[in-house]
């Protein structure tokens, strides 16, 4: 690759996806400069995530990511432990520096540069801009402001993780490592699965629980709560935002609904508070970037979780923008675009075909 031209690149976003494309375009001889609003590195608790070992292109950037973030492993992995293991990878990268505490509030471009301003009204200028930042991304708000929100789609996701230790001893150990389990009531769907535990721990005893509650009853109180507002999600439910009232009615509706073995789980997440309210929202495309910018991941194509490919449409955004910057090495604005050509059409029938799973979903 000829750097000559394309030096630096600025992230906004420094969730799963924006730490691959920071760790894809380093390991290519790119500097990154990613920028992320959390305040520090705390490990998000988050639900699972199903890996596959087996690269689905003939790439060797996709190959390294793949095998980072599964460790080599075919299983169902917390979505804390990825984050893991590719921010220890991004701290070993000379080449990125990431900046947290960053809010952006604009970003912009001209001829020769791409450049993201954080509300405190610091600069920070590259060659081109990948907007990694999530459903509320601000880069989306800058590439189509014609339709820069992404839609709520009627329902949230409780998810979670618990220690497998604290259970009764009989419940799970029969229950398969990267083994998913669906089950429906009038509560809505609930998935789980079995996870490698802290330290990487297989052994029965030894593993986490992951959960993820489809819940499509309290979109009323969402509204009361600021998670939704003008039908738009705002944020998800954290701990202490969750209102005791609303834990108490989750812990009755879990015990009337879900299996004994399933509700164990629930009813030590509810009483921790441990689990997430995650409103879940969907945002079909038409553009993917302009000029020196692009988005990737949840900003530019944010689909139902009940599909399961959200971290692999991330990982596939990475290769395809990696691509095209070896394709087009001496113009980042043609890699660009033709990033937008391979990806666009594939992108917007992920984002319809997970539209599926909400509609089956509503309709029970």
């Amino acid at each position: 690759m000829s750097q000559q031209q394309v030096e630096h690149a600025i992230i906004v976003g420094g969730s799963l996806g924006g730490l691959m494309m920071g760790l894809a375009l380093s390991r290519s001889g790119y500097t990154v400069t990613i920028l992320e609003r959390a305040a520090d590195s705390s490990l998000r608790n988050g639900t699972f995530i199903r890996l596959h070992t087996k690269p689905y292109h003939n790439s060797e950037i996709e190959r390294e990511l793949r095998h980072l973030a599964s460790n080599g492993n075919n299983h169902v992995e917390a979505w804390s432990a990825i984050q893991e293991r590719l921010l220890n990878a991004v701290a070993k990268e000379p080449g990125i520096t990431l900046q947290h505490h960053t809010r952006i509030a604009s970003v912009g471009q001209n001829e020769s540069s791409a450049w993201a301003t954080s509300e405190e009204e610091q600069t920070f200028k590259g060659d081109f801009l990948i907007g990694a930042d999530g459903y509320r991304s601000m880069v989306r708000r800058y590439l189509s402001p014609d339709k820069p929100f992404a839609d709520y789609a009627g329902y949230l996701a409780w998810v979670g993780k618990v220690d497998e230790n604290l259970l009764p001893k009989r419940d799970w150990r029969k229950r398969q490592l990267s083994s998913a389990y669906f089950s429906d009531s009038a509560a809505g769907k609930l998935t789980t699965a079995v996870m490698p535990g802290k330290e990487g721990g297989t052994q029965p005893g030894q593993r986490w629980i992951g959960f993820c509650w489809f819940d499509h009853s309290h979109n009323p109180l969402l509204s009361e709560l600021g998670v939704l507002k003008d039908g738009i999600a705002q944020h998800s439910l954290y701990g202490e935002a969750v209102p005791d009232s609303l834990l108490e009615e989750l812990s009755q509706t879990s015990q009337a609904n879900w299996s004994k073995e399933e509700d164990a789980v629930l009813q030590i997440a509810i009483k921790d508070r441990s689990l997430i309210g995650a409103p879940v929202n969907e945002y079909i495309p038409n553009i993917l970037s302009k000029g020196r910018i692009a988005m990737i991941g949840d900003a530019a194509h944010t689909m139902s979780p009940m599909t399961g490919a959200g971290f692999n449409d991330s990982l596939d955004d990475t290769v395809a923008i990696m691509d095209a910057l070896k394709k087009y090495p001496n113009s980042i604005i043609n890699a660009l675009s033709e990033y937008q050509t391979r990806r666009l059409d594939i992108v917007r029938q992920d984002v319809f075909a997970g539209q599926g799973f909400n509609r089956t979903f509503g309709s029970l």
